[in-house]
C-alpha cells in the first residue's frame, strides 16, 4: 500500500516570557484554539494518523497533545524534530514500523518548509504556525520513501481552513 504522512508545524506559540528557553515556549490563545481545530480538520479530511512524532519542545508537544487527545493514540517525542536536519527525518521515516499507516511528524520551522519543498512537487514559502503538509508517496514500504517518488497532496493552516 502506497505511504502518507503529514507534518504538522506547531500551532502558535507565546512569546509572553522572553526569560523561558526556547524549548519552553507555551502556546498562546490562539494557538490553544488552532491545534483542537485542526486536528478536528483532518478527522473531517479522512486524515486519520496512527502514529504521533513530535519535537520535545513544549510548543510541539502541545499541538501533538491535542491530536493525541482527538485520535485516541500516544506521542512519541523525537529529539530529531527539534531543529533536526532533513537527513534526521528522512531517517524517521524510513525507519518507520511497516504496520504505521498515517504518521504525523510535529516540528518547527525552518525545517518543515525546507523539507516539505524537497519532497513536494509544490513551492510552499512558508508553513505557518498549525499548518499541515500531507504527503503521498508511491513506496511500498517506509524504507523506500524519498523525494523521488514522494509529492505534496495537499497543504491547510488555519487561516485557510477557517475561510472555507
Amino acid at each position: 500500500m502506497p505511504k502518507s504522512f503529514i507534518f504538522v508545524r506547531h500551532a502558535k506559540s507565546s512569546w509572553a516570557h522572553p526569560e523561558l528557553e526556547d524549548k519552553d515556549r507555551p502556546l498562546n490563545p490562539r494557538g490553544k484554539s488552532d491545534g483542537p481545530f485542526m486536528a478536528r480538520y483532518c478527522r473531517q479530511k479522512g486524515i486519520v494518523p496512527d502514529r504521533l512524532l513530535s519535537s520535545p519542545a513544549k510548543r510541539a508537544y502541545r499541538t501533538a497533545k491535542y491530536f493525541s487527545k482527538e485520535f485516541k493514540i500516544e506521542i512519541t517525542k523525537e529529539s530529531d524534530l527539534y531543529f533536526g536536519h532533513e537527513s534526521d527525518w528522512m531517517y524517521l521515516i524510513n525507519n518507520l514500523e511497516e504496520a504505521v499507516t498515517m504518521p504525523a511528524f510535529f516540528s518547527h520551522n525552518p525545517t518543515i518548509t525546507y523539507f516539505s519543498n524537497k519532497l513536494g512537487n509544490a513551492f510552499l514559502e512558508n508553513v505557518p504556525t498549525c499548518g499541515i503538509v500531507h504527503f503521498e508517496s508511491s513506496a511500498l514500504n517506509w524504507s523506500q520513501v524519498g523525494d523521488h517518488n514522494t509529492k505534496m497532496a495537499n497543504f491547510y493552516f488555519p487561516k485557510l481552513v477557517r475561510q472555507l
